[in-house]
C-alpha cells in the first residue's frame, strides 16, 4: 500500500521501504502511554510508541530511518526504526540461557545484546549439542515492535 500523505506530499511512502524520520517530540497521551512523534520527508507528523524502543537511545531532534512496515486502511503508518544492533536476514550468536523439550522439539531461551530473552524453536538437534552450548547461531527473520524473531541455525 502507498500513502501520498494528506497533502501533496513530494514523495509517496510505501509498505516496506526505508525512510529518514526526524525525532520531533516525546509525548504522552490520554491513553497515559509515551510516544514518538516523527516527522517524515513530507513534513507530516507519525506516532510511534516508545515503550517497545526504550532501549535504542532515540535523541530528540536525531534523524532515525524507518521501514514502512504497514499501512492500514485509514492511512495510518506503522513504523519500525532500524535496530541499533541487529539486521533483518544477518546471522548472530546469542547467548543460550536455558532449553528444554517438547515433542522432539527443542526450545531455546536465549539472550540478545539489551539483556531481553528470546524462545527459538530448535527443530532436528541434537540435545548434547544444545546442552554443551554457551551460544547459539540464530538468524533475525524480522524485527516487529523491537522484539526480535530469530531462527535457529545450527553451524
Amino acid at each position: 500500500m502507498q500513502y501520498p500523505g494528506y497533502n501533496s506530499g513530494n514523495a509517496i511512502l510505501s509498505e516496506g521501504n526505508w525512510y529518514p524520520f526526524k525525532i520531533h517530540n516525546l509525548i504522552k497521551l490520554q491513553d497515559d502511554a509515551w510516544y514518538y512523534v516523527l516527522q517524515d520527508i513530507n513534513g507530516l507528523k507519525h506516532f510511534m510508541t516508545a515503550e517497545f524502543y526504550k532501549n535504542y537511545g532515540f535523541i530528540l531532534g536525531e534523524e532515525i530511518s524507518c521501514k514502512i512496515d504497514r499501512i492500514n486502511c485509514t492511512g495510518r503508518i506503522f513504523l519500525e526504526p532500524k535496530h541499533p544492533y541487529y539486521t533483518e536476514g544477518e546471522t548472530y550468536y546469542f547467548d543460550l540461557i536455558n532449553h528444554s523439550s517438547l515433542n522432539d522439539k527443542n526450545i531455546l531461551i536465549v539472550k540478545e545484546i539489551s539483556g531481553n530473552n528470546i524462545e527459538v524453536a530448535a527443530n532436528n538437534t541434537e540435545k548434547v549439542d544444545i546442552i554443551e552450548a554457551k551460544s547459539v547461531r540464530c538468524i533475525v527473520q524480522s524485527i516487529k515492535k523491537g522484539r526480535l524473531i530469530l531462527e535457529f541455525h545450527p553451524d
